[in-house]
């Protein structure tokens, strides 16, 4: 069972990530890494032309709890 406040590894880049959310049903869990992950960009406008992937620290996964990382 995972619980809040555990160390395990990130599912994206395997670096050492906390627990800091599991569901009431116990079935999903959400990972916060330590490490830096390229951030998801929006679509170009007419107005932004040129956009840069952004990383971000600390971001947060989903994933299963009975999934092997």
């Amino acid at each position: 069972m995972t619980k809040i406040g555990h160390r395990v590894r990130c599912p994206k880049c395997g670096r050492e990530s906390r627990v800091v959310w599991v569901s009431q049903d116990g079935k999903l869990a959400g990972l916060k890494c330590t490490g830096y992950h390229s951030q998801i960009s929006p679509p170009p406008t007419k107005f932004s032309k040129d956009i840069q992937p952004q990383t971000k620290k600390g971001m947060v996964f989903l994933i299963e709890v009975g999934q092997k990382t």
